[in-house]
């Protein structure tokens, strides 16, 4: 009994211990895409945030929509290099998506969420 209870807590600790790991490099995505790769990804959302500025709405949700679909089509392209960073990189541009797209349209979230999205991507791209 007491060598299945510490094996347990073991198992349990490890798989915490995972976890922690996982959220870590999510936050702080590791440098594993290309300039290139990540070129038109910047440039999209620097023209969406740019357009949500000057108040210029249709503009904003074209460039938005034109991001999304670029990220999505390069999805299995990317995600296999390290799919922590992938991931957090999906998430904040769903916050953004989330933000400016729907009935409620948040300007202030989405412009946060697509600033957080420029700048995972930096760190994501290979000096």
């Amino acid at each position: 009994m007491k060598s299945f209870l510490t094996h347990s807590l073991l198992c349990l600790t490890a798989v915490l211990g995972f976890g922690l790991t996982a959220t870590a490099s999510a936050a702080n995505p590791a440098p594993v895409y290309s300039s290139q790769e990540t070129a038109n990804f910047k440039t999209l959302a620097k023209e969406t945030l740019s357009a949500l500025e000057a108040d210029k709405k249709p503009e904003m949700i074209a460039k938005l929509t034109d991001l999304e679909t670029d990220w999505d089509a390069q999805e299995s392209k990317l995600k296999p290099k390290n799919a922590a960073t992938w991931t957090a990189l999906d998430k904040t541009l769903d916050k953004a998506i989330s933000a400016l797209r729907s009935s409620k349209t948040d300007l202030a979230k989405g412009k946060a969420a697509l600033a957080d999205f420029i700048k995972k991507l930096e760190q994501a791209t290979k000096p």
